[in-house]
């Protein structure tokens, strides 16, 4: 989890943009670099108290309660300094804590408030306590039991990722846990409508998980990592997972409306996605890393491309962007180094997120609406070089001739993906084209790589 470095204490501010790999996903964070001076670990927490375990634990004020905090710099991923002593064996967490006289009831436990404290082997959590945040007891990797009272309600994501707890966790209508050891099919209780961002992280050994189709909601990466995978993970709305070990073509149901964060990362297999109509969102990362895609159909009834939804797709040649995309998000095409065309049929240039287009080639070629050349050039003139206007079909492809001067001899034509368009006999033309690039093969000669545009008529 990537967190915003937001320091405003200089005059002299920079943007940088930098890329980290966490969990084995690949993201980038914005942060302004700034002059700042140095702090103490206890700028990150309001005080400290001796709980009844004898364990020193932090705390700061929200509201009139307090919430159990790390003591330092989350920004930084630096939650326990050096120095300070982390909790050890049976921790328990008071109700209430007093602090300058005063007693607060302590109601959450803060994100990343335990991450990484290795020494804890299960944890009391006391009944006034509503909420426990992201990555809360993240790789406590000795933590072997917690006592969850009935009155938390909500939890973040990752929150009992990298524990050694046994059993599945599920409270009410969420799952926040699947332990690591779990093997074979799992199916998820019929009541459960949100799974917590992580919780099947890196259970290898299951081979499939049954999704009821009262789950509405699925957290970031609540599959990630589950290299077992057999059979694709999805309900009669939501695509949850496709098989790491997946290759070839692959067409979403119908009827699915939404396309889950890292919901085919990594399958690096996958050649082709076609996505139905039906499908209204994708989640972030939905096809990052897929380093073998070579098509994509996307829904005409998708608004937003999502911030990494491409990134590292390094084979995909050519997209078409639908009508009702109004926004771009930050990294979406990162890294397509084989990007030859970008087709935008939205009349209104999208908005762009940072770095959404990076390390697209400069050579590839962007295709806009009739009539919005201009508002193009202007919204998009600084990540693209070469831009045209698409004014429907225009004439095909003449023939080559082949250089031997053979007569009988045929030419067949490709799109950007490999796929077979036409064939014709030399001295044929093809029937009108898209405008687009083309592969064109004469007899056994190399194919020819030909772009197709109006402006050439």
């Amino acid at each position: 989890m990537i967190k915003m470095m937001m320091l405003l204490l200089m005059a002299t501010v920079a943007l940088t943009v930098i890329m980290i790999k966490k969990m084995n996903c690949w993201v980038f964070a914005a942060i302004l670099i700034c002059g700042v001076t140095s702090v103490k670990a206890q700028d990150f927490y309001d005080f400290s108290a001796v709980s009844s375990s004898g364990d020193t634990l932090y705390y700061y004020l929200d509201e009139g309660v307090a919430v159990v905090t790390c003591p330092g710099d989350i920004d930084k991923d630096d939650y326990w300094p050096e120095g300070i002593a982390q909790p050890q064996g049976a921790m328990v967490i008071d109700g209430t804590v007093t602090y300058n006289d005063a007693t607060y009831t302590v109601a959450r436990i803060g994100a990343y408030a335990f991450c990484g404290c290795s020494s804890i082997t299960s944890v009391t959590i006391p009944g006034s306590v509503t909420g426990i945040m992201g990555y809360a007891f993240y790789n406590c990797r000795n933590m072997a039991s917690v006592d969850i009272p009935a009155s938390v309600a909500d939890f973040g994501d990752y929150v009992f990722t990298g524990t050694a707890l046994p059993d599945p966790i599920y409270k009410d209508s969420v799952f926040v846990y699947m332990p690591v050891t779990a093997t074979g099919v799992y199916t998820i209780p019929d009541q459960i409508t949100n799974i917590c961002g992580g919780a099947f992280y890196r259970c290898a050994n299951l081979t499939h998980v049954v999704l009821p189709n009262s789950v509405t909601s699925i957290g970031s990466g609540a599959f990630l990592d589950c290299d077992g995978l057999t059979q694709p993970i999805y309900n009669n709305t939501l695509f949850a997972r496709l098989p790491l070990a997946y290759s070839g073509s692959y067409t979403i149901p119908d009827g699915i409306t939404t396309v889950c964060a890292s919901s085919f990362t990594y399958t690096s297999g996958l050649t082709e996605l076609i996505m139905p109509n039906s499908v209204t969102s994708m989640g972030n990362g939905a096809l990052g890393s897929c380093t073998s895609l070579m098509s994509v159909t996307l829904s005409d009834a998708l608004t937003e491309i999502p911030g990494f939804a491409f990134m590292r797709c390094t084979a995909l040649p050519t997209i078409t962007l639908p009508a009702g995309i109004t926004s771009i998000g930050t990294a979406a095409f990162f890294n397509c180094t084989a990007m030859d065309s970008i087709v935008v049929k939205s009349t209104t240039p999208p908005s762009v997120g940072m770095s959404a287009f990076r390390n697209v080639p400069d050579s590839c070629l962007l295709v806009v609406p009739s009539g919005t050349l201009g508002a193009y050039t202007e919204a998009w003139g600084t990540y693209f070089s070469r831009i045209i206007e698409d004014r429907g079909p225009v004439d095909g492809i003449d023939d080559l001739a082949p250089e031997d001067g053979s007569t009988e001899i045929s030419t067949i034509v490709y799109d950007m993906s490999g796929r077979w368009v036409v064939s014709l006999q030399t001295g044929g033309k093809t029937p009108a084209l898209p405008n687009g690039i083309y592969l064109v093969r004469i007899g056994n000669q190399t194919a020819r790589k030909v772009v197709v545009q109006a402006d050439k008529r």
